[in-house]
């Protein structure tokens, strides 16, 4: 195993006590306190930014949080990324993934607007995808409100944040809006329905997620029986989407998913550009430590720069 994931799993074995309750046995507020002091000491540290301030966008429901970050090397028209966190649609927030915004931010030289949706089983599907679209109709018409390019933005989310940005661009495409986006950062999402290779081969094992957790997330956010493209976008027509960046480890339980998403992308006709990392783990993007992040980082501000027009990183 790649030693520094080695070192972050014996760290994670002499941390959490071997008899410590499942996430699954938790309270879904539980879980989300238990994920709060997880993540904390991973967001601390990194990129400075020349402003962050939190915002409420109009919902279905009423406000959806929202947080805006401002690299400091901002152009006063700049790139956009509308972020969607991962959590699988029950615990995450903006606080959990704090520092990879501000990590994107100074990557793309962006300015990015992380989104806080409604969380189930409080809110089951398709509650937190509609604050996605609903927000993402609302960046298109107020991109320059924000100091944004309307021409230039992205959307993009990690695990249930990668699914809920397809999914958006899915809602908005049937529904007859034009697709506001550029690019595509899809990062180690669930886009499959039901088991694939990886999933069946995963076994029993926990290793920041699992099949057990994996399920307990799927009844909170969509019940038994529910299905289609929006829950299960692999199963989706794609063409029409813009380019995507797909990023995943050969230890997730996941890894199929980007897999499978990105050839059915392909042969939509839609430029896809995966990478998957030896021994990366789910969520390694929330691990500064480890040098696949730098690198994955700075495939995804290539990437960024090559979907936007720009000739070359900033």
């Amino acid at each position: 195993m790649n030693p520094q994931v080695r070192a972050f799993v014996e760290m994670l074995k002499a941390t959490i006590p071997a008899d410590a309750p499942r996430m699954w046995q938790l309270t879904p507020q539980q879980a989300r306190e238990q994920s709060e002091r997880f993540f904390a000491p991973f967001n601390a540290g990194g990129p400075q930014m020349a402003e962050v301030r939190d915002l409420h966008l109009p919902g279905p429901r009423g406000d959806v949080p929202a947080r805006l970050y401002v690299p400091r090397d901002a152009e006063p028209a700049s790139p956009g990324l509308l972020y969607l966190h991962g959590g699988g649609f029950v615990i995450g927030s903006l606080s959990t993934h704090d520092r990879l915004a501000r990590e994107l931010a100074e990557r793309l030289g962006a300015r990015v607007l992380s989104l806080e949706y409604a969380l189930a089983p409080e809110h089951p599907y398709p509650q937190g995808l509609d604050d996605c679209v609903a927000s993402a109709r609302w960046l298109s018409a107020h991109a320059g409100d924000l100091g944004m390019h309307p021409g230039r933005l992205l959307v993009g989310g990690d695990s249930a944040g990668a699914n809920l940005s397809a999914a958006t661009m899915l809602r908005l495409r049937d529904e007859g809006s034009p697709l506001p986006f550029k690019g595509a950062i899809l990062l180690y999402g669930r886009f499959a329905a039901g088991a694939t290779e990886a999933l069946r081969a995963w076994g029993d094992r926990e290793l920041m997620l699992s099949r057990r957790q994996m399920r307990w997330f799927a009844e909170a956010y969509a019940g038994a029986g529910a299905g289609g493209p929006y829950l299960a976008p692999l199963e989706a027509d794609l063409r029409g989407f813009p380019p995507a960046i797909l990023v995943v480890g050969t230890l997730d339980p996941l890894l199929s998913d980007s897999q499978l998403f990105a050839a059915v992308l392909q042969k939509a006709g839609v430029p896809a550009d995966l990478h998957v990392y030896q021994d990366g783990i789910h969520a390694f993007l929330q691990v500064p430590s480890f040098d696949m992040t730098r690198d994955a980082l700075d495939r995804i501000g290539a990437f960024g720069h090559r979907a936007l027009g720009f000739s070359e990183a900033r």
